[in-house]
């Protein structure tokens, strides 16, 4: 299988595919973690629409390929947002490409740290990114109460 693909600012062009992968990729990914209700509540955030306006208010870089978005990162202020690989492509650095760009941006932009909120599955991977948890957020969707862990990362120039 051919991997060739460019970590580019998202497009317009580029929602529809983004939408349908994050999604998917929440379906997928996260389906022994939460019930059915929520993993619906979380996909709402990434409609077509919704994305158009996060791409309004963050700056999102996409993985994309000839064919396909295999993956997006997104920063907002000083915090990671929106950060999904598509589980067809996870294990290949898609994710350490799109966070390279994604940090790329934070230092161009004189940051000197950088926090997220990350579900259990996604605190490994934060880690392994360099990031340190520094608290637990209790949420709750449709009724549905869980948790994320705050982690942050010092940038080193």
């Amino acid at each position: 299988m051919n991997h060739n693909y460019n970590i580019l600012p998202i497009r317009e062009a580029d929602l529809r595919l983004a939408s349908r992968m994050i999604r998917f990729t929440i379906q997928k990914s996260w389906n022994d973690l939460y019930p059915k209700e929520l993993l619906e509540e979380f996909c709402k955030k990434y409609t077509v629409p919704n994305l158009r306006k996060k791409s309004k208010k963050s700056t999102l870089f996409v993985a994309i390929s000839e064919k396909d978005i295999l993956g997006i990162i997104g920063l907002k202020g000083n915090e990671l947002r929106t950060f999904f690989v598509s589980p067809d492509y996870q294990g290949l650095g898609i994710g350490r490409k799109l966070f390279e760009k994604f940090e790329e941006e934070a230092k161009q932009r004189g940051l000197n740290e950088i926090k997220l909120e990350g579900s259990p599955k996604g605190e490994p991977i934060y880690e392994h990114f360099g990031f340190k948890k520094i608290g637990t957020i209790h949420k709750e969707r449709v009724g549905i109460k869980y948790s994320d862990a705050i982690m942050k990362k010092i940038i080193h120039y």
